[in-house]
């Protein structure tokens, strides 16, 4: 039981990855800060267990200015 959390992020040309953070249920699962800035990070997280009522994921994204970008999914 369980599920798994696919993650793939593209950077808008001339925009690079310089920090990635993902969040499930508000428990922080992934914190990346790659030593070069990347066009591209993809990765994916298996979940183990059942977790009732309602879930997330906060990914949190920062390009190589410092500008954030957030996306968050919700299921239950």
């Amino acid at each position: 039981m369980g599920w798994d959390i696919n993650v793939n992020l593209t950077a808008d040309a001339p925009q690079k990855i310089a920090y990635v953070e993902i969040r499930v249920n508000d428990f922080q699962q992934v914190e990346d800060s790659p030593e070069n800035p990347l066009d591209a990070w993809d990765d994916t997280l298996s979940q183990q267990g059942v977790f009732p009522g309602a879930n997330k994921v906060d990914v949190l994204v920062r390009d190589q200015n410092g500008k954030d970008y957030r996306a968050q999914h919700k299921w239950s």
